[in-house]
C-alpha cells in the first residue's frame, strides 16, 4: 500500500516566503539603476549616432522582460503562504469537528 505524507514546516514556508519578497524588493530596483546607468552610457560614454538609440531600446525591452519575470517570484511566495494558511484552517476545522462530534 502507497505511503502519503505530508509535512509542513510553517516557520520554514515563512522563512521562504520572506525571502522571494525580499528578492523582488532587491532586484527590482538594481535593474532599475543599471537600466540608468546604460542609458547614461549610451548618452554620453558610447554614443553612436544609429547604434546607441538601438541598444538603449533593447536593453529597456530587456529590463522590462526581467522586471516581469522577477515580479512572478512573489506569485509563488503568495502561493506558499496560502497552501500554509489553507492546510491550517483544513487542520483547526478539522480537528474542532472531531471535538464537536466528541461532545
Amino acid at each position: 500500500m502507497p505511503s502519503n505524507n505530508v509535512q509542513l514546516e510553517y516557520s520554514q514556508i515563512v522563512t521562504v516566503s520572506t525571502q522571494l519578497q525580499n528578492a523582488v524588493h532587491n532586484i527590482n530596483p538594481q535593474l532599475a539603476q543599471l537600466q540608468g546607468s546604460v542609458d547614461n552610457l549610451l548618452n554620453d560614454g558610447l554614443f553612436l549616432q544609429h547604434t546607441s538609440p538601438a541598444m538603449r531600446d533593447a536593453y529597456f525591452n530587456f529590463t522590462t522582460q526581467l522586471t516581469q519575470i522577477v515580479n512572478k517570484i512573489e506569485d509563488f511566495a503568495k502561493q506558499f503562504e496560502s497552501i500554509k494558511t489553507q492546510i491550517d484552517d483544513m487542520d483547526r476545522t478539522m480537528a474542532a469537528q472531531i471535538g464537536g462530534n466528541q461532545k
